[in-house]
């Protein structure tokens, strides 16, 4: 059968000046965030550098920066604004003087901490300890003497024993056993 031609519509002016879409380009997401050991990229990330897994390092580093340490290191570490942390492959045989100090590995040397010193449930220190403030997780193993200082005498025996060569003198001292036990 024959159909009936359609009658041409008028065009309408409002339809001529509408844009095409516009097309908006696909979200970029950022790349992946890096772990190592299976922690965050904020904890493992520090400001200053980074020793992992693979490294052996002997002898003596010393900086004003953080230092992420998941490898070995022997010797001396002092880092003198800095934060230590030793990740939960480090293994640490050396002393450490630092503005703060967390153990997630293995420490065995004397560590010195102007501020504070944290040890992680998988952390574990062999040494004497010497810091104002201290955080000890359940499951960390300390098999040290700890010297908790008053903030101002850390700060002013800091600068004499610097002076002197010497150490400063404790406010308190308490000796903590591998069983948790507190004796003063």
């Amino acid at each position: 059968m024959w159909r009936k031609p359609e009658d041409p519509k008028p065009v309408s002016p409002v339809a001529e000046a509408t844009p095409a879409p516009v097309r908006v380009p696909a979200r970029v997401e950022p790349p992946p965030v890096r772990s190592v050991a299976g922690l965050t990229a904020e904890v493992v990330q520090p400001s200053g550098g980074m020793i992992t897994s693979s490294l052996v390092i002997k002898g003596e580093i010393r900086g004003r920066e953080d230092l992420y340490i998941d490898g070995e290191v022997q010797g001396t570490i002092q880092l003198s604004e800095g934060r230590v942390t030793v990740g939960p492959h480090g293994k640490i045989s050396a002393d450490v003087d630092a503005r703060e100090v967390i153990v997630r590995g293995t420490v065995k040397g004397a560590v010195r901490a102007r501020e504070r010193v944290e040890i992680g449930r998988t952390g574990e220190i062999r040494g004497d300890i010497v810091t104002i403030r201290i955080a000890i997780e359940e499951g960390a193993q300390v098999h040290s003497k700890v010297e908790i200082t008053r903030k101002e005498n850390s700060q002013g025996a800091h600068q004499a024993s610097k002076a002197t060569g010497s150490s400063p003198a404790p406010f308190q001292s308490v000796a903590m056993k591998a069983t948790g036990d507190v004796t003063n």
